[in-house]
């Protein structure tokens, strides 16, 4: 009997530490809940800050491979853009290499004399030829009017200054020709009629192919030498 009673004592004992600890975790869990309800709102801001600065990194980081990846970019540009240059000047090269001679010709259409004087007029056609001799598609013949029964014909041959020479643009043995006018026997020069239209590129060097920035530069470097007599000297 005094064993029985000693068992249940010690159940009973049993019982109040385990409701006294089911007590205090209430109360430390209660304790626990209402202090993070209580700073729930710092939680959330605190969370919303750090996703923020997570945001903030990678688009930071997606804005510095932006950039790098965009100065890539204008590199490249500017690599193809003097790659186009230098292939322009060496079309171009070739091309004014391939013209070593032009080709034309004239045939007489009618001869009549005018006048109380009866001055003889030639009526010619004139009209440029490609290597093979056949008329370019571009430029139609042209007819003339000339006075005399003898027709000249004024070429003008260009050799490149030393500065496209020493810069390897173009090879010295390159040079220009063009028709610049047409007149007969009894006029003068300054009379004739003009042939290569100025400030263009000449049939005879188109060729059907584009023409590039650096040949139109030549061109016009050409022409303004070609049209003053002191720079022509």
């Amino acid at each position: 009997m005094p064993r029985f009673m000693e068992n249940i004592s010690t159940v009973n004992s049993f019982v109040r530490t385990v409701l006294a600890v089911v007590v205090l975790g209430g109360v430390g869990g209660g304790g626990w809940y209402a202090y993070y309800k209580y700073n729930a709102k710092e939680f959330e801001a605190q969370d919303k800050a750090a996703k923020l600065a997570d945001a903030t990194k990678k688009l930071q980081d997606a804005e510095a491979d932006i950039a790098a990846k965009a100065k890539t970019i204008q590199e490249n540009v500017a690599k193809i853009s003097a790659l186009n240059k230098d292939n322009e000047k060496l079309r171009t090269k070739l091309a004014l290499l391939k013209v070593d001679h032009r080709l034309a010709r004239l045939t007489v259409l009618d001869q009549e004399k005018r006048g109380e004087k009866d001055e003889l007029y030639s009526k010619v056609e004139f009209v440029e030829l490609n290597d093979e001799g056949v008329p370019f598609d571009n430029d139609p013949p042209r007819i003339f009017d000339i006075k005399g029964d003898l027709v000249y014909i004024d070429s003008l041959v260009v050799k490149f200054e030393d500065k496209y020479i020493e810069e390897k643009d173009l090879d010295r043995s390159t040079s220009l020709c063009i028709f610049t006018r047409i007149y007969g026997e009894r006029q003068q020069p300054i009379e004739g009629f003009p042939l290569d239209r100025k400030g263009t590129r000449p049939t005879g060097y188109a060729r059907g192919g584009r023409e590039t920035e650096f040949e139109r530069k030549i061109w016009d470097d050409f022409w303004n030498i070609a049209n003053d007599d002191v720079k022509a000297k």
